[in-house]
């Protein structure tokens, strides 16, 4: 009993680890860890791969339907009362019966409504296949755009905590600087304000962190109170080269490859091969069948008594045979199953046209909008350098007395702004980018 406890132990504290182990490795997440983990584990997802795997029975239903079926029967029952003997005389006499009997129904022909069956239930599975594909694409999109907003406000907050350590700076060098007659008291206060505001300005960001962090742990499906965080993306923007490339040949790559696109096609056989389906029912039907059985009768007080094995063996019968069915009318039915399935076609066509207007214009956006996300970008550069020269500039006649706090502290708050103008553009223009790429190309990675 003990080396089994000790055994047990052994078992569950390993196991124990080995999760504790592979939780610490799920604690900093990169973007690709982030999508994989979605697309393996979103509730939409799992659903379309439940749809298929119904299609794949579908299929295996139609294909079925080409084989023969067979049932067996067996009955038995009891008359008493007055009933014709083996003479055909009419008399009074108990009597059990039994049967038995094999049958088997052939299908031959039946309008190539089976072969079409076949036909339309690989073009669902194919569909289902592009719907999932379609889904992971917009998984793709909004993890990556959660994603950036957690780093666009990690690094905000960064900005914001640089922005405090000078003011502390500051406050130090003024402080030196009254103790020395140099400043007035009054100029400390300015900054002690402002480092004040810092904090409360740090606390806010740090509330967006968590807030932007808690938006991807709900695309993940994660607990909101598990340790979760992320790698940092170093990106070199001039490998961003879709933006150098012709916008009607990002639209005929986008045309041709987009899962939506290709779903919306896939929409238009299936409505084809039900046309197909229904004017199958205009065509006769053709089947076969094989019927083989026996039977026994047991009568009652009756002097001859034939075993029942025997009786089996006996009666035994066997018959096939053919049968056409010919549809002369059923009340139009079947002409307006034809045209219901042609509208529905016409339907799914409308479905195509729009599916591609919609994403024409989508790439349109995104292009313009990455267009002009990379002029803001390079101007929240521009402006940042200008900035970043005013603010040593008033940096350095405060330090020397030439300026007040003031000054300095609006020199400050500029500086800073343009800080976080230039990471705003800086991930704006990032994220449009990748939109646009995964437009083009790939998923984003």
């Amino acid at each position: 009993m003990k080396k089994l406890f000790i055994t047990t132990f052994a078992i569950v504290a390993f196991y124990n680890l080995g999760q504790a182990q592979e939780e610490t490795k799920k604690t900093i997440w990169s973007i690709q860890d982030c999508i994989e983990y979605a697309i393996e584990n979103n509730l939409q997802i799992q659903q379309q791969q439940l749809d298929l795997q119904d299609a794949d029975i579908n299929e295996k239903d139609a294909k079925n339907a080409f084989l023969p079926d067979l049932n067996g029967s067996a009955d038995n029952g009891w008359n008493f009362g007055f009933s014709r003997n083996i003479n055909g005389v009419l008399s009074e006499q108990n009597t059990r019966r039994s049967s038995y009997s094999l049958v088997s129904n052939i299908p031959i022909y039946n309008g190539k409504r089976n072969y079409n069956r076949v036909q339309r239930a690989k073009l669902q599975k194919i569909a289902s296949q592009y719907n999932i594909e379609r889904l992971k694409d917009d998984i793709r999109i909004n993890i990556a755009n959660s994603y950036l907003q957690i780093l666009l406000q990690q690094e905000n907050l960064n900005v914001l905590n640089a922005q405090n350590n000078i003011t502390l700076e500051q406050i130090k060098r003024t402080q030196q600087l009254i103790d020395a007659g140099n400043l007035p008291e009054g100029d400390v206060l300015q900054l002690k304000a402002t480092a004040a505001e810092n904090l409360q300005n740090i606390a806010n960001s740090e509330n967006s962190v968590a807030i932007a962090k808690l938006g991807l742990k709900q695309l993940l499906q994660l607990n909101f109170d598990s340790d979760f965080d992320i790698t940092k993306i170093e990106v070199e923007f001039n490998e961003l080269s879709v933006l150098d490339k012709d916008i009607n040949d990002i639209i005929d790559i986008v045309l041709s490859n987009r899962n939506e696109v290709k779903f919306a096609e896939q929409n238009i056989k299936i409505s084809e091969k039900d046309i197909d389906i229904s004017k199958g029912a205009f065509l006769p039907t053709i089947s076969g069948s094989v019927n083989y059985g026996t039977s026994e009768i047991t009568v009652q007080d009756s002097p001859i008594t034939i075993p029942f094995f025997n009786q089996l063996n006996n009666n035994k019968f066997f018959n096939f045979g053919a049968r056409i069915d010919v549809p002369l009318f059923n009340r139009f039915q079947t002409k307006n199953a034809v045209s219901r399935n042609k509208v529905n076609v016409m339907r799914t066509k409308n479905q195509l046209e729009q599916t591609k207007q919609q994403l024409t214009q989508n790439v349109y956006q995104a292009y313009l909008d990455a267009k002009a996300s990379n002029k803001s970008y390079e101007a929240a550069k521009v402006a940042v350098t200008a900035q970043e020269r005013a603010f040593e500039y008033a940096k350095n006649r405060f330090e020397v007395g030439i300026s007040n706090s003031l000054d300095f502290t609006q020199a400050r708050i500029a500086y800073q702004n343009s800080q976080t103008q230039l990471l705003r553009a800086k991930y704006d223009y990032l994220f449009k980018v990748k939109l646009l790429e995964l437009y083009y190309e790939s998923p984003v990675k």
